[in-house]
């Protein structure tokens, strides 16, 4: 059994739904591999989710299923923040940060920015500013006042980038003391011993386009392959 877990890349987001969905997950590169090898994925990735939220899933996961043999990571940016709070899911990063109950349904509430609008007590850039969604329309302002108070106070590169060592170090060592195959991926930013860099992949970086497509994701999954298996 292969256990996934990553963001949105990870999770094939665009392949079948434009949100996070199950059916994504049909077609993403972990459940291709598993086609390969014919065995069953669990894909737990998550659109939006960080890097230490990623960390924290893969050990809450592996204790449910002590029968997986192989785990699939596909390492996201470093300055992320996700959390769980009463019932609901939370997201910061530098261009969206949400809201919702359900990470599977349709947001009601998408607020985009343009040129001159104010973000806190600045006038903004609408390419460097979050589009704020959420299924409640009351969690519009709070998500703006904490994305600014979150960006401004919180991210800072060099601690971001150290704790994703940390979380990276710690699922290899936990992975080798279980005799679990670890297969990882990065993407949005490299990693010096990752060797699989998902957005220097096919083109859709080239494009602009947020997620790679189906064609793109059989070339990650044959990438892993012939790395990990041949």
């Amino acid at each position: 059994m292969i256990l996934a877990f990553g963001c949105s890349v990870t999770h094939g987001c665009e392949l079948a739904h434009p949100y996070q969905h199950n059916d994504n997950t049909v077609y993403s590169y972990p459940q291709l591999i598993a086609d390969h090898l014919g065995t069953s994925c669990i894909n737990y990735s998550m659109c939006g989710i960080s890097n230490e939220g990623i960390f924290h899933m893969i050990l809450d996961k592996l204790a449910q299923h002590r029968q997986a043999d192989t785990v699939i990571v596909g390492w996201t940016a470093s300055m992320r923040e996700y959390w769980r709070a009463n019932g609901r899911h939370w997201f910061v990063i530098p261009s969206w940060t949400a809201t919702m109950s359900d990470i599977e349904a349709q947001p009601k509430y998408i607020k985009d920015y343009k040129d001159g609008d104010v973000l806190g007590d600045q006038s903004i850039d609408f390419n460097q500013t979050p589009r704020i969604v959420s299924d409640e329309e009351d969690y519009l302002k709070e998500l703006e006042e904490g994305y600014t108070f979150i960006t401004k106070n919180k991210f800072d590169d060099y601690e971001y980038k150290s704790k994703k060592r940390h979380y990276i170090e710690t699922i290899r060592t936990v992975c080798a003391s279980k005799n679990i195959k670890l297969i990882e991926t990065a993407n949005l930013e490299p990693e010096d011993d990752i060797k699989i860099f998902t957005d220097d992949i096919g083109k859709w970086r080239n494009y602009r386009i947020d997620h790679p497509n189906r064609l793109e994701h059989e070339i990650i999954a044959k990438q892993i392959i012939e790395q990990y298996y041949e």
